[in-house]
Parts: C-alpha cells; sequence; structure tokens
C-alpha cells in the first residue's frame, strides 16, 4: 500500500509491488502531450523518460475526486466576497486539469477576473516574459500570481524565485496555492517571497485573500492565518 497525504487526507493506495523509488527534479519531468491528455482523460500531469522507459505521473486529486466524490474539493459560492464592479486579471498556473477546472468555475462565478492559465512554471515564466516585452505597467497585464508548488519542467518556488528577482515583475503579488503546504512549506515560500500560501482545501479563502492584495481590504480573522 502506497500512503499518501494532500488536500489534509491520508489516502492508501494498494499496488501489486515496489521494485525501485527514484528521487528526480521536476526538470526531468515533461508536460504530457494534448494527446495523452485526451486519451487519459487528464489524469496524466508529467512523463519521465528513464532507463529507456516511458513512466507516467498520475493526478491524485483528480483520481480521488472521481473515485471518492465526497472528497473532491468544492468551494462554498457563498463564502466569496460581493463584487464591486472591478475586474483585474489573474495569471493560474496548476498542471492538474482537475484544479484548473475547479478554480476557473470560482474565478468565473466571482464575475470580476480575467484568468489566463499555465500548466507548468516554465510555460508561466516564458508568458511573464513576453508581458514585459510589451512595455507599460505589467500590472495592467497581471494583477496576481496564484501558482501550484509542483509542476513538471519548473516548480512554483523556482518561479517565484524568479519573479521576485526580475525588477519588471518582482512588485506582482504571487500566491502559492497547494495541496502539499505544511509549516515547513510556509518557511520556505516565506523566505522567497510568497504574498500568501494557501493549502487547496482552504480555496475558500482564496477570493478574501485576492481581494487584499490587489485592493487592501482587510482579511478575516480566518482567512489572516491562512498565510
Amino acid at each position: 500500500v502506497i500512503v499518501t497525504e494532500f488536500n489534509g487526507v491520508c489516502t492508501g493506495f494498494l499496488v501489486s509491488g515496489v521494485n525501485r523509488i527514484y528521487r528526480l527534479s521536476w526538470t526531468d519531468v515533461e508536460a504530457p502531450g494534448q494527446f495523452l491528455q485526451n486519451m487519459s482523460r487528464s489524469s496524466v500531469t508529467g512523463v519521465v523518460r528513464l532507463e529507456e522507459r516511458v513512466i507516467f505521473l498520475l493526478d491524485l486529486e483528480a483520481i480521488v475526486a472521481e473515485l471518492h466524490p465526497a472528497m473532491a474539493l468544492r468551494f462554498d459560492a457563498a463564502d466569496m466576497a460581493a463584487s464591486d464592479g472591478k475586474t483585474y486579471t489573474i495569471l493560474h498556473v496548476d498542471d492538474s486539469s482537475s484544479i484548473r477546472s475547479l478554480l476557473l468555475n470560482l474565478l468565473n462565478k466571482e464575475g470580476r477576473f480575467t484568468v489566463t492559465q499555465k500548466v507548468n512554471g516554465q510555460d508561466a515564466w516564458e508568458y511573464l516574459q513576453g508581458l514585459t516585452q510589451k512595455g507599460g505597467q505589467i500590472s495592467s497585464h497581471v494583477g496576481v500570481i496564484v501558482s501550484d508548488v509542483e509542476m513538471p519542467r519548473m516548480d512554483g518556488h523556482r518561479l517565484l524565485k524568479l519573479v521576485r528577482a526580475d525588477d519588471r515583475l518582482s512588485d506582482v503579488p504571487l500566491v502559492l496555492f497547494s495541496s502539499l503546504i505544511s509549516d515547513e512549506m510556509r518557511i520556505k515560500g516565506d523566505q522567497l517571497g510568497a504574498s500568501g500560501q494557501i493549502a487547496k482545501p482552504e480555496i475558500n479563502q482564496l477570493i478574501g485573500l485576492l481581494d487584499n492584495l490587489i485592493f487592501g481590504k482587510p482579511l478575516t480573522d480566518e482567512q489572516s492565518n491562512v498565510g
């Protein structure tokens, strides 16, 4: 049994056996192509070529949600902030198609966000670099970046480090939104300059944090404890 812990839930996966454990960098992981995404119903988040073999990384969040819908991430629309008529842009970065769909649904329901989504940190970084070439205020193109941590090609921590080191992007708020946020992860994110850190089960707190980062609206006591 392989025991995992993410989104505040422990899950056991029964497997036939474990032959060997490899330690890999996210730079060794390739993003899956569109054909593989379609064939796997978006259950594969990465591909590793190892010793003449091709290994698929599974989207465990999506798999658990399909096997046990009661454990799927959800948001409560009643907890969202009231619209003030303003619209601003969000860059969302996550390798999980299920999380991208969930967050897009949340932000669209709020009715005042324009959302651009990328599947890994490298794609997001290249997109941001393209925006900086356009000139003008970067805030007119991206109001906040919301990024997962573990992703193929480039993880969220590396993306955060690059953003903070770029004078053209350093002031853009970047929120780490991951199923693996822990006390240790929060320390690393704070050291790198994260504007906020939210575990995915705390998705209902995201709108309040975005309002605080862009408009300076005060957080509730519950929201301020999110990170």
